[in-house]
């Protein structure tokens, strides 16, 4: 599993920085908007690395669809509460806030080995997790 932690890592470092780069700016601000490409990035990519380690296809979507709407909601809310407290890009608030971010997406990432660790099945995780909050 370390192993697939790792890979989840370096795909996160060349969605984040490699292809981001890569697109022209996009405003993470709206909550829907041309920002989901930049999420899709992270979608594709995970679907590709847990396919890869021979996590079947509708798992590794599932697994895939996780990333996609967990950066979705990170990114969004950091760069809502940048933009409200008017914080600057020099600042060492934003920094922090950059810090916070990575944490939340590498905490993504750790659940997603957990998940695939513990061998739960969608049947489980719905159960045990998202049925209760209905």
């Amino acid at each position: 599993m370390i192993k697939l932690l790792l890979a989840l890592l370096i795909k996160h470092a060349i969605c984040d920085m490699y292809l981001q780069n890569k697109r022209s700016f996009t405003d993470k601000s709206k909550y829907i908007g041309e920002c989901h490409t930049h999420y899709l990035d992270h979608f594709l990519a995970t679907l590709l690395v847990c396919h890869l380690f021979a996590i079947p296809i509708e798992f590794s979507f599932f697994l895939a669809s996780i990333d996609y709407i967990a950066h979705w909601h990170i990114d969004y809310t950091k760069t809502k509460i940048i933009r409200f407290f008017k914080i600057s890009l020099h600042s060492i608030v934003f920094w922090l806030l950059q810090t916070i971010d990575q944490i939340l997406h590498y905490s993504t990432y750790f659940l997603i080995v957990y998940i695939v660790q513990s061998k739960l099945s969608l049947h489980d995780i719905f159960e045990k997790y998202i049925s209760p909050l209905f």
